[in-house]
């Protein structure tokens, strides 16, 4: 019988995820002044270079001047945290957390990025070894969130000295057979969104609920706890991807729900959302993976949405993971190619497979947006490194910039 604890975790682990940026599209009640002519309009990349078995490695993240084509080694690069995502905030910082199971020192670091693409460490905040590190939002200069997976808890914290202002414990949310885990955040209205992981021993939902905590960041103390039995989905976000949950252009909040990432027939994953002026899931929408048919994907049906970015005008766009591509997609979760581009229309409810992109293993599959290109990172049988998408055109390029490892992530400054 399958392993599902090893399972969860290598998905975990290895589906590295890229983002549009963990608050690209959140409003800031106190934001951060811009900051002076001469910063870094640059891109950043991260791959992650595995063992044969894809199981463990070590994660690289590197700046460039601009989406260069060209062949790109990690020879530039500093550390990431293997199993997270390198989280860049519209302020300027980007947090490179610890790995996501503890291997590697048990520390958050903030980053610049100077005019000339250099990276200057600001500060680094010491956290519990089993802390389990898995998303971060900024509120203002002075205050921003982190979500502890292994601890049930979101710290509060400033981002300017890299200093503890409190903890918010969760705990008292966990159903009776699950533990509670914190994971991927939005704030809207002073309101801070975060999507909780039910999970078992075995790291597995035992219910089919959506459940999310708001937290009022003003007071940092909770004020509700949601709950939605009606839809059939679980697992709310993905922790390891900071845009699995979002907000669109009208303020609507959208979830990313993973349910048992495909294992458990039973827990479903697929797309939810909070409509702008409510802290309630919406009953009258969703987007299942099992009754949602994939438009040109040979299996029909994914099993769930790896890694989501938003595009704008209701278009989302994701992996789409189904084991069915792979002979050893059950077999092998690690490295199997399982992958495909998609884009999901929120407001159509629809969802396609997008014509010329490669099917990736988990590794790679960053998604990010570069100017007026969807840009995604995969890790194919032709090639490893990143593509871009023309959403007017849909035409495919690349890969522009091919990598060593596997390339999880993709973040541009420009404008």
């Amino acid at each position: 019988m399958r392993n599902l604890k090893s399972i969860f975790s290598a998905i975990a682990m290895m589906a590295l995820v890229c983002s549009c940026g963990s608050d690209s599209d959140n409003p800031m009640p106190n934001p951060t002044p811009t900051p002076p002519a001469g910063i870094f309009k640059g891109v950043i990349f991260s791959t992650s270079v595995t063992n044969p078995e894809g199981n463990n490695g070590s994660g690289y993240m590197q700046a460039l001047p601009d989406m260069l084509p060209g062949t790109y080694d990690n020879v530039n690069s500093i550390p990431a945290g293997f199993g997270v995502s390198p989280l860049p905030m519209k302020s300027g910082n980007v947090y490179v957390l610890p790995d996501y199971m503890g291997n590697a020192k048990a520390e958050i670091a903030r980053y610049r990025i100077d005019a000339a693409g250099k990276w200057v460490k600001k500060g680094v905040l010491t956290i519990p070894a089993d802390a389990a590190a898995c998303s971060i939002v900024e509120l203002n200069s002075e205050k921003a969130y982190v979500c502890f997976q292994g601890m049930g808890i979101v710290m509060s914290f400033n981002p300017a000295t890299m200093t503890r202002l409190a903890d918010i414990d969760l705990n008292s949310l966990k159903q009776e057979d699950t533990r509670v885990a914190p994971a991927a955040m939005v704030i809207r209205d002073g309101k801070l969104f975060v999507g909780l992981n039910q999970m078992n021993s075995q790291y597995m939902p035992v219910r089919n609920n959506i459940e999310l905590a708001v937290i009022d960041t003003k007071t940092d103390k909770v004020e509700k706890h949601i709950v939605n039995t009606t839809l059939g989905l679980c697992f709310a976000t993905r922790p390891i991807d900071p845009q699995s949950i979002f907000m669109d252009e009208n303020h609507d909040i959208y979830i990313n729900c993973i349910g048992s990432f495909g294992f458990v027939p039973e827990y479903h994953g697929g797309i939810v959302r909070i409509k702008n002026g409510s802290t309630d899931i919406d009953p009258d929408y969703c987007i299942r993976c099992d009754q949602t048919e994939v438009l040109g994907l040979p299996t029909k049906y994914a099993d769930f949405f790896g890694t989501v970015c938003y595009g704008g005008n209701g278009q989302l766009y994701a992996y789409a993971n189904s084991y069915g591509l792979d002979p050893k997609g059950y077999e092998n979760p690690y490295l199997s190619q399982t992958n495909v581009p998609v884009v999901i229309d929120l407001r159509q409810k629809t969802v396609s497979v997008i014509k010329g992109m490669e099917i990736s293993n988990p590794q790679g599959v960053a998604i990010g947006r570069y100017k007026n290109l969807m840009v995604f990172g995969s890790a194919n049988k032709k090639a490893n490194g990143f593509y871009t998408y023309n959403p007017v055109t849909h035409e495919v390029s690349g890969p522009v910039m091919q990598v060593k490892g596997h390339p999880c992530f993709f973040y541009s400054f420009a404008d």
